[in-house]
């Protein structure tokens, strides 16, 4: 599985797989992520609007132009909670990447920066 895995990667750029991993805004939520970017280039986009709505789509991802690029497959999109909320949820998402580490990762659109937190796990030995 490994060698599969190795090999879903060799499309994305350094920067891409450097960047692979499961993001929280931590004003939203804790427990829940706003994104995960998969090493497979599958992802999950969440809009979370606390005690009200989550809306989960799933897609796929790279970076492009020092970009995340996420193809949202909406026709999958799952809601919970409140959904005559619900707004447009785009099929594309695209921001530019202005920061990155093992920590977190920093995107920006109009000149608004946002701040994911990576969720770090331990290594198992």
């Amino acid at each position: 599985m490994s060698a599969l895995l190795l090999s879903s990667c060799s499309g994305f750029s350094p920067e891409a797989r450097e960047i692979v991993g499961v993001y929280y805004n931590n004003e939203l939520s804790d427990d829940t992520p706003v994104l995960e970017l998969n090493d497979d280039g599958t992802s999950v986009m969440r809009a979370i609007k606390p005690d009200v709505l989550t809306i989960e789509v799933p897609g796929t991802w790279n970076v492009v132009n020092d970009s995340l690029v996420i193809d949202n497959d909406v026709t999958r999109m799952v809601t919970v909670g409140d959904t005559s909320v619900l707004g447009d949820v785009a099929t594309k998402y695209s921001r530019l990447i202005t920061r990155h580490d093992e920590l977190s990762l920093t995107l920006a659109k109009d000149g608004i920066e946002y701040l994911y937190h990576r969720k770090v796990t331990p290594d198992k030995d």
